[in-house]
C-alpha cells in the first residue's frame, strides 16, 4: 500500500527578448550636386602673313561642365592676360626673339571690344547656359585675333604667345551674376584654367607705292611737257630689288604709253633718267630699274612729246601698274 503523493509545482519560465529597430533620419536633406567645368582653347596659326597689310584669324575657347547632380545654370566669363610674347595685358604681341608684332584679342562681333582680364580690358561674358541632369553642356566664347599693319616693318622669323594658367581662364558659377565684375568678386566662384595659342610666319618681303604723274594743263601740244613721279620700295630685310612698270591700259611699249579720254588718246613715255633717254619698262635686264632695300626711292620721269594734230580737249589719264621683284 503505498502512501499519499506530494504534488510539486512545476516553474515554467520563458525569456523574453525585446528587440528595438530604432530609425534615424539622414542629416543633411540631401547630398549636393558634383559639378565641374573644364576649358579649352584653340591653336590660331596665321601662316606666313602680309607684313603690308593687316592679318586675322579666329577660333572659339569652350567651357564644359557637368553635373551629376540636378540641372544646373552656369554662369561664365572669359579671362585673357599678358601670354608669353607680351610685357603687359595692354600690350600684347606676339614675339620671334626680342622682335615683336602687336596684336589685338577680341569676341569678333559679339563681342568687339579687345578681351582682358577685367583690369586693362574687360572680360567676355557673361554667358550663361543650362546643364541638364547628368549630363554636360558647353558654353563657347569666340576669340578673333588682330595683327594690325606692322610698323616698323618685323624682320623674317616664327612669332609666337602662348596663354595659360591665370593668362587664360574662365571664372564661373552657378549663382547669377549680371558682370564679369561682380561674377568674379563673388566668394563661391570657380576658375577653370587652359592653353590658347598664336602664331605667324613673317618671310622677307617687299611693298610699293607711287605718286601720282601729273602734266598740268595744256591747250596745245606743240611742245613736250614733263612730269615726275616717285616710286618708293619697303623691305623688312636689305634686299636688291627690281622694279618694272608695265605699258599702262592700252599702250603699247615704254614710250608709246596712251591716256585717255573716252576714244581720245595723248601718247606718252616713262624714263628712268631726265634726258629721256632710257625708257623704263618691264623687260627684266632691259628696261627695269634696280634698287636695294630696306629703302629704295626711284624718280620716274614722264614725258608728253609735241604731237600733231592737237588733242581734243578733255581730262586724260592712264593707269600703270607697278612690280617689285625681290
Amino acid at each position: 500500500m503505498s502512501g499519499p503523493r506530494t504534488k510539486r509545482p512545476v516553474l515554467l519560465s520563458a525569456a523574453i527578448a525585446l528587440l528595438f529597430l530604432m530609425v534615424c533620419p539622414l542629416l543633411g536633406g540631401h547630398a549636393e550636386a558634383a559639378i565641374s567645368c573644364t576649358l579649352t582653347g584653340p591653336t590660331l596659326t596665321f601662316a606666313t602673313i602680309n607684313i603690308f597689310a593687316s592679318s586675322t584669324t579666329s577660333g572659339n575657347a569652350t567651357l564644359t561642365c557637368n553635373t551629376t547632380g540636378q540641372p544646373q545654370t552656369f554662369y561664365a566669363c572669359l579671362s585673357i592676360g599678358t601670354g608669353t610674347g607680351g610685357t603687359t595685358p595692354s600690350n600684347r604681341t606676339l614675339a620671334s626673339g626680342t622682335n615683336k608684332l602687336p596684336i589685338q584679342i577680341t569676341g569678333g562681333a559679339s563681342w568687339p571690344s579687345q578681351i582682358g582680364n577685367g583690369t586693362s580690358y574687360p572680360m567676355e561674358g557673361v554667358v550663361n547656359f543650362s546643364v541638364p541632369k547628368s549630363r554636360a553642356a558647353a558654353a563657347t566664347f569666340p576669340i578673333v585675333v588682330t595683327i594690325p599693319t606692322p610698323s616698323p616693318l618685323p624682320p623674317a622669323g616664327t612669332y609666337a604667345s602662348t596663354f595659360t594658367g591665370t593668362d587664360f581662364q574662365v571664372y564661373w558659377d552657378t549663382a547669377s551674376h549680371a558682370t564679369c565684375a561682380a561674377l568674379a568678386a563673388a566668394g563661391g566662384t570657380t576658375t577653370a584654367t587652359g592653353t590658347f595659342s598664336a602664331s605667324a610666319v613673317v618671310v622677307n618681303q617687299c611693298g610699293v607705292s607711287a605718286t601720282n604723274m601729273n602734266f598740268g594743263s595744256a591747250s596745245l601740244l606743240t611742245a613736250a611737257l614733263s612730269a615726275t613721279a616717285q616710286v618708293s620700295v619697303s623691305c623688312n630685310a636689305t634686299l636688291p630689288v627690281t622694279v618694272a612698270l608695265d605699258n599702262g591700259a592700252t599702250g603699247t611699249g615704254p614710250t608709246s604709253r596712251l591716256m585717255t579720254a573716252g576714244t581720245h588718246t595723248i601718247q606718252y613715255g616713262i624714263y628712268k633718267d631726265s634726258a629721256h633717254s632710257q625708257p623704263w619698262g618691264n623687260t627684266v635686264g632691259t628696261n627695269t630699274a634696280s634698287g636695294t632695300g630696306p629703302s629704295a626711292t626711284l624718280t620716274a620721269y614722264g614725258q608728253v612729246p609735241a604731237q600733231s594734230p592737237a588733242p581734243t580737249p578733255g581730262s586724260y589719264a592712264d593707269v600703270v601698274g607697278v612690280t617689285v621683284t625681290y
